[in-house]
């Protein structure tokens, strides 16, 4: 770690006032689903509690929304859209104009929750209470509503781009001349390292707006962002101390702490879902490998023994509990998934296969490979390529 006086550091010029940090908090998901005690269940008995039937939408636009709940729920396997008398749970609602207000109620007609979903588009809400749904009914977050980030050069530079979870709806954010890569997109914000100014600077855009901030533009190394879990902190890679560090930057209050002191290059952090580890890569002269810090005490960072001897884009699972990477397999890469903080690890997938980020239920894996996006299930290794056509891709990043 460095030492306080590194720590307590005022850098006016770049409007970043390095202070000690604050122990976060981590982010209680239990607390927005409650739940019965647990009891001992029969694998029927979880299958029944896993059954939806989509019952009644009223309203100009209500046949066609249930129609896509039904469509969209059904093609999840850890739930079963059966009739009404065979489920244990019933969604019903109205849909005028896209808009949809919905209903979700178990089998004794006890509301789970009443929800309205009033973005511009039908489609919109549809993803976003199916989402719901999905984790009333199992636990587990959906992905309907997810987005991915990823880099593309078919424009001639590198830019980012953003797609749904199915590879559809592909749209350019950024335009820099200079190009922009390594992305990290949160549900509102998408943050990326540009070249406009000569330095490398981390922007952020506003998804909803549209309006684009720096929010690291120290000389030197301004790179490798990634959202917290609560969105409100970030951290990237800063070498205007001299060496590159890791830097956790509060964005509302632009606070910024250092949390490492490396003999290496510090690269690619991402966060535990305890919103206090992060994982890192850096090289300290015999090949990069993969480190463990914690942002709120002055703790060295500890190497984690990945089991490889070049690894790279760490990143952890949704539940904190394996970590996926780029490794060099022989003479190219691939992805290796890694249970956290020990156990035997597994090539997912070999040929070229990098940059892994994992999706917001924890079952698959996107990557990048043979400048392709492709979407890989952890549990049965089947995979598809969902992004294809569109120049060299590279750097992809689920929404957090």
């Amino acid at each position: 770690m460095l030492s306080n006086p590194c720590r307590l550091l005022l850098f006016c010029a770049t409007a970043l006032t390095l202070v000690m940090p604050e122990r976060a908090s981590a982010v209680d998901w239990s607390s927005l689903w409650k739940r019965k005690p647990a009891k001992s269940r029969t694998r029927q008995d979880l299958e029944t509690a896993r059954t939806l039937s989509v019952g009644e939408f009223t309203g100009a636009t209500g046949m066609t929304a249930a129609r896509k709940m039904s469509e969209r729920l059904a093609s999840h396997e850890e739930l079963r859209v059966l009739d009404a008398k065979a489920a244990r749970f019933l969604l019903t609602g109205k849909s005028v104009g896209g808009r949809i207000d919905a209903k979700l109620t178990d089998r004794e007609g006890t509301a789970i929750f009443e929800r309205t979903y009033a973005a511009p588009g039908l489609e919109d809400n549809v993803k976003a209470l199916a989402d719901d749904v999905l984790f009333a009914v199992t636990g587990r977050a959906g992905m309907a509503s997810s987005q991915l980030a990823f880099v593309s050069d078919v424009s001639g530079t590198k830019q980012i781009y953003v797609c749904d979870a199915d590879g559809s709806n592909v749209e350019q954010v950024t335009r820099h001349p200079g190009g922009a890569v390594a992305p990290a997109i949160s549900p509102d914000f998408l943050a990326f390292t540009g070249y406009s100014s000569g330095f490398p600077n981390v922007m952020l855009v506003d998804m909803g707006a549209g309006a684009e901030r720096r929010i690291a533009g120290t000389p030197g190394l301004n790179s490798g962002v990634a959202f917290a879990p609560e969105g409100r902190r970030v951290a990237l890679t800063m070498s205007f101390v001299g060496n590159p560090e890791i830097f956790v930057i509060d964005l509302p209050t632009s606070h910024a702490v250092c949390v490492t002191e490396s003999m290496g290059t510090p690269a690619d952090p991402a966060w535990h879902p305890d919103g206090r580890r992060i994982i890192f890569s850096s090289n300290e002269g015999d090949g990069p490998q993969l480190f463990v810090v914690e942002s709120d005490t002055e703790a060295a960072a500890t190497k984690w023994a990945c089991g490889y001897s070049f690894a790279t884009d760490p990143e952890w699972s949704p539940d904190g509990k394996q970590v996926a990477f780029t490794a060099r397999l022989g003479l190219d890469f691939g992805v290796v998934v890694k249970p956290y903080p020990s156990g035997s690890s597994r090539v997912l997938q070999k040929g070229g296969a990098q940059h892994p980020t994992w999706s917001p239920d924890g079952r698959s894996i996107a990557y990048a490979q043979n400048g392709q996006l492709w979407i890989q299930d952890i549990v049965t290794s089947k995979r598809r390529s969902i992004v294809n056509g569109r120049g060299e891709i590279s750097e992809p990043r689920w929404m957090r």
